[in-house]
């Protein structure tokens, strides 16, 4: 009995550090959700045989994940089978986990489900909060300590910084009214030779050897790895590499390394301006970091577009750019949605009770993972 009270604890235990390190769509909690479910109602799935659920789980998240949050996740085989692993959660601990959920009417996928509503909810907070405000009112420090400070949001704070660079980068450039011009020796054998190509790749040819188009960024995408390469791309030259942490000298030869760019602009929450100015004078860096901006610098300009001279053009266009990315980042759907889910299933969050009550501090999300 103690040996199986212990197991039971363990597999709880696993199952909280797995939410406590989820991001915004917590993807694999819901994975497990769903391989339990399938259990519970269904005949062929057999918890101790991972070849039951292993690759499935990944389908079975993805019916969910696009019902609730209208897309698919898009991960690696490799970082999704780890989820059964030793060190995560082993068929032993989802024994655990499957004997408690059907004992109990499917607590474990109400407990799991109820995170997930827990968090479209706060997330759909900080959305309406942007489009409530007005530009003059908006405040770079309060949006990002929304997540920074908020223990659903914490691990997803990196990707708000991504968001507020991106759509302050993107609508300066646009109101700059920047423009790209490129261009070829009309009269060139090359030309001549290679028409479709340059046609193609170039979209020139010797009846128009130039082209103009509008200055623009762009980001990599929305995914939830860690990435130690590119996070924006300019079509105008620099690659853009986003650091929500101080930077340190040594951090310099990684964003390098990790970058494949003849220029870069480094975005970073702070670094002594003594180290700046010494990177930048090194050979090594002189030619390919352009320069680096810091949290003190965002504020500023944010400030600026949204102060008096721009709050009604620039600054309106910014904070409609923060949510733009904001519905391509988190799941800026319909509190509605996932409770209708939840009601279809069965599932009443009210009735968790004991070792299944929902308390963050029991999953550790108050720690920073």
């Amino acid at each position: 009995m103690a040996r199986t009270t212990q197991v039971h604890s363990d597999a709880k235990a696993r199952l909280d550090r797995l939410i406590a390190k989820s991001r915004a769509h917590i993807y694999k909690p819901i994975a497990i959700a769903e391989t339990l479910y399938r259990n519970r109602v269904e005949d062929n799935v057999d918890l101790s045989q991972p070849s039951h659920y292993r690759r499935r789980s990944y389908t079975w998240c993805g019916d969910v994940c696009h019902r609730l949050y209208g897309r698919r996740p898009v991960l690696n085989s490799r970082y999704w089978d780890q989820l059964f692993d030793p060190a995560v959660l082993p068929p032993e601990s989802l024994v655990a986990l499957g004997e408690e959920n059907r004992r109990n009417g499917g607590i474990v996928e109400t407990y799991i489900y109820a995170f997930v509503l827990d968090k479209v909810a706060a997330i759909l907070e900080i959305a309406e909060s942007v489009r409530a405000c007005q530009p003059k009112n908006f405040s770079l420090a309060k949006f990002l300590s929304a997540f920074e400070d908020d223990p659903r949001f914490r691990r997803s704070a990196d990707k708000a910084y991504e968001i507020v660079v991106y759509a302050l980068f993107n609508a300066i450039t646009h109101y700059l009214d920047a423009t790209v011009t490129l261009s070829v020796k009309p009269k060139c054998e090359v030309l001549a030779d290679f028409q479709e190509f340059a046609q193609l790749v170039l979209g020139v040819d010797a009846a128009h050897p130039e082209i103009a188009q509008p200055a623009r960024l762009y980001r990599v995408g929305t995914a939830n790895a860690a990435d130690a390469g590119l996070d924006m791309w300019a079509n105008f030259g620099p690659a853009v590499q986003v650091k929500h942490f101080s930077l340190s000298p040594n951090d310099f030869d990684k964003i390098c390394e990790g970058v494949q760019a003849d220029q870069i602009v480094i975005v970073c929450k702070s670094v002594e301006a003594a180290s700046i100015e010494a990177i930048l004078t090194q050979v090594g860096y002189r030619n390919r970091i352009r320069g680096v901006i810091t949290e003190l610098d965002l504020a500023r300009w944010y400030n600026l577009a949204c102060g008096k001279k721009y709050h009604g053009t620039l600054g309106k266009d910014l904070l409609g750019g923060i949510l733009q990315e904001m519905s391509l980042e988190f799941p800026l759907t319909q509190a509605q949605r996932v409770k209708t889910f939840l009601d279809e299933r069965g599932y009443n969050v009210s009735k968790l009770k004991g070792n299944w009550t929902m308390d963050r501090s029991e999953v550790g999300m108050d720690a920073d993972e």
